[in-house]
């Protein structure tokens, strides 16, 4: 008499990564059929860009010459640069991962991500890939196009900023992605959480330095938000842009982003294995 004995279904790291890359393909080409939303997209922004520039020429305008040129350790060019660096960073860290879980939730939908052999916070970074891939091509790059030229903006005094620049905006990519993520994970206990979404996207504009250099505030405020994670989102890697950060103390900002986003990852894990006990499933 033979006996069979269940051999527990692995897949392996190849096929793995096969996987999360079809969900990368999957996300840009879905986001490619909504191009053009896109391209309106550049316009807002090079308004967005445009209207913070005439307001800090303003602002340095009205400063006495006896004063000097700088406002918060930054000329009026460096402020410009800042501004455009900023937005167009965030036109490419930014994600959908809290709506896109919210309207899972509401819609029942969550059922269906729950029963396959996949976590739904992998799959939801390796869609954002997709997303940033779009974004990069369809919409920072416009952007860079029409706001670089207008402005004048000047790169960064070490050419080798340019990379530590787009490493930290990856960062920033990532961060954004585990709190974007933690944010969704809010419907599982309050259903709708448009209000959140919109509150949190309002906060971090200003928290992540996007509005406003930090070094425009108290010393107190700057010692509080350096060592929050939200300044990784944006300020981070503006300033390294700028050449505000060499040496230690860019490897300094670069070691606390990663440490954020490992951070972060934790969090959302923990924060989902929460709901999970909890979870109800709405629609169907």
């Amino acid at each position: 008499m033979t006996t069979s004995v269940l051999i527990p279904w692995h897949r392996d790291r190849r096929a793995s990564l096969r996987l999360y890359a079809g969900f990368v393909r999957l996300a840009f080409l879905k986001f490619l059929a909504y191009r053009l939303r896109y391209y309106t997209g550049v316009v807002s922004y090079t308004i967005f860009v445009t209207g913070n520039a005439y307001l800090y020429k303003a602002l340095y305008a009205s400063r006495p010459v006896a004063a000097g040129v700088e406002i918060g350790g930054l000329s009026l060019p460096e402020m410009i640069t800042y501004i455009a660096v900023a937005w167009i960073g965030r036109s490419f860290t930014f994600n959908n991962i809290d709506r896109t879980l919210a309207m899972q939730v509401q819609q029942g939908e969550i059922a269906m991500q729950l029963i396959k052999p996949l976590h739904p916070q992998t799959v939801m970074m390796f869609e954002a890939v997709g997303e940033a891939a779009f974004r990069l091509l369809m919409f920072t790059l416009p952007i860079m196009l029409v706001v670089v030229p207008v402005y004048g903006i000047q790169g960064p005094p070490d050419p080798a900023l340019y990379g530590w620049t787009v490493l930290s905006f990856a960062l920033a990519f990532l961060m954004g992605s585990q709190l974007n993520f933690m944010v969704g994970c809010l419907a599982f206990d309050l259903k709708n959480i448009n209000g959140v979404i919109r509150a949190k996207n309002i906060s971090l504009d200003f928290l992540a330095g996007v509005l406003v250099p930090f070094t425009f505030f108290p010393g107190w405020f700057q010692t509080v938000v350096g060592w929050l994670p939200f300044q990784g989102l944006s300020y981070v890697p503006v300033t390294i842009y700028l050449g505000k950060r060499t040496g230690d103390e860019l490897a300094l900002a670069l070691t606390l982003q990663v440490a954020w986003a490992l951070a972060l990852f934790i969090a959302g894990r923990l924060l989902w294995n929460r709901a999970m006990r909890r979870v109800t499933v709405q629609g169907g």
